[in-house]
């Protein structure tokens, strides 16, 4: 019964969050495209009148990321559409594997991490959720980020700190509004990859922005639930 229960639930909610996806990823990739398109003409019209050496670069750079956010996007749908695959995870060790990716060399990373952590989690989609805070908190910072890990009841929560200007207001709203409009709309995929993925894994997700940015996770073993209903 329980099971039946869940798989009802699952089909009901499913459609609506790939329905949501796709209209922030329209929203999104649509505003994108548009502003970056504008500056690849103008830098173009600009080249075929003049060498410049700059100008090249700029138009490079703007193709560059428009090409990735629309691989981001494709990546994030692909992911988010599949069912989690629980298996045991070490939190440390993923955690400590992205901090080793990202170049922080313009700011202090301070950590609080226990020697294990281990989840019963889907590894690829962790990854999804906890590279995004983790490479803005760097990327944003001022000079400091903090990061822990702490035990709590059937799992584990990371909080991600950094000193800088903190997330704007209308990303949040975006996120608490659950939609992207021409009006409020967000910069980018980050905190929609973070948002989905917390959700996939179905842990809960919280920011606090009055100092800076801070982001807490909470995440418990996939199987819990399930495991407690039968």
């Amino acid at each position: 019964m329980a099971n039946m229960r869940a798989d009802l639930e699952r089909f009901i909610t499913e459609p609506k969050q790939r329905e949501q996806r796709l209209e922030v990823f329209n929203r999104l990739l649509r505003h994108n495209l548009r502003n970056r398109f504008d500056v690849i003409k103008s830098h173009a019209e600009r080249l075929a009148d003049q060498t410049d050496g700059e100008d090249a670069e700029i138009v490079l750079s703007e193709a560059d990321r428009l090409a990735a956010i629309g691989t981001r996007a494709r990546r994030i749908d692909q992911l988010m559409a599949r069912d989690p695959t629980p298996a045991s995870v070490d939190l440390t060790t993923v955690v400590s594997d992205l901090l080793h990716d990202i170049d922080a060399d313009d700011v202090t990373v301070t950590t609080d991490l226990p020697s294990t952590a281990t989840l019963r989690t889907d590894a690829e989609i962790l990854r999804t959720a906890l590279s995004s805070p983790l490479e803005n908190a760097v990327e944003y910072a001022d000079s400091a980020v903090t990061v822990s890990i702490t035990a709590i009841d059937g799992g584990y929560e990371v909080v991600i700190s950094d000193d800088g200007s903190g997330i704007p207001a209308s990303e949040l709203a975006s996120l608490a509004a659950e939609t992207e409009t021409h009006l409020q709309h967000g910069r980018g995929l980050g905190l929609w990859q973070l948002k989905w993925a917390i959700e996939a894994l179905d842990g809960d997700l919280s920011f606090e922005t009055d100092d800076g940015t801070t982001i807490s996770i909470r995440l418990t073993d996939l199987d819990t639930e399930t495991d407690a209903a039968e």
